[in-house]
């Protein structure tokens, strides 16, 4: 092989080199990105759960008081009618 061409091959083995530290330098921000995002998603689940957790018990406690305000309905309308 000529010297030009030695020279070239270690031109591009350079230039290869350099994109893969790029790519791994890239690949670790994203994966701490990625860390961060999932402890964030973790957070913001556990949020949603309580959330569902007092909807639900407002719920029930609503389901509670139908009942009475139905009989009370039904008193008024007995009395009053």
């Amino acid at each position: 092989m000529s010297n030009r061409l030695l020279e070239q091959l270690e031109s591009k083995i350079d230039d290869v080199i350099e994109t893969v530290e790029i790519m791994r330098l890239q690949i670790e921000e994203l994966e701490e990105k990625n860390a961060t995002l999932q402890a964030e998603n973790a957070i913001f689940k556990s949020r949603q759960s309580e959330w569902e957790q007092g909807l639900t018990t407002l719920l029930n406690k609503l389901d509670d008081i139908s009942p009475e305000a139905e009989s009370i309905e039904r008193v008024e309308s007995a009395v009053f009618d």
